[in-house]
């Protein structure tokens, strides 16, 4: 069992989250007081971080495939591949 740094309340090992306050500290908190210090709930802050790694990977590859395709095939792979890049980036941070 851990207890939250803010509210005083016991939380279990599973449930309980660290989290790095104004000063740099690493500190033990519950969902609640993640709430509260973060703005969001923590399933929306997991999704988002989850979606931009998966954004991040896929840029990466694209932006590999786009050098790959520039070198190989020349200038005219290489802009199309730069703007489905593009297009990739924008359709991933709509959602």
């Amino acid at each position: 069992m851990q207890t939250c740094a803010h509210c005083g309340k016991k939380i279990s090992d599973k449930d309980a989250l660290t989290y790095k306050n104004k000063q740099g500290k690493l500190e033990v908190i519950c969902h609640d007081c993640f709430k509260k210090e973060a703005g969001i709930d923590y399933e929306t802050f997991a999704k988002r971080r989850q979606n931009a790694r998966g954004t991040l990977f896929a840029l990466l590859l694209c932006l590999i495939a786009t050098v790959y395709a520039f070198v190989e095939k020349g200038l005219l792979w290489g802009l199309l591949g730069i703007v489905l890049t593009v297009v990739i980036y924008f359709f991933a941070s709509k959602s």
